[in-house]
């Protein structure tokens, strides 16, 4: 697995340096966050954010059902 290159856009480097050495971290966020990098950044941001809203929307059913709505 290869780090993300700073040179390429990485934007704050520290955080997702910090993120990638974190031992609590998991590998499925690991591999993404190296893939991510790896790719064009408009089409990672716009996967990143289609797959946070289906989780958002998971999350929010799950939730929905075991305690109810208001």
């Amino acid at each position: 697995m290869t780090r993300p290159d700073p040179s390429r856009g990485a934007g704050d480097v520290a955080e997702l340096l910090a993120i990638l050495a974190d031992p609590s971290t998991s590998y499925w966020l690991r591999d993404a966050i190296v893939t991510a990098f790896e790719r064009d950044p408009f089409d990672a941001e716009r996967d990143a954010l289609a797959l946070a809203g289906l989780l958002t929307r998971r999350l929010d059913a799950i939730v929905a059902r075991h305690f109810g709505t208001r």
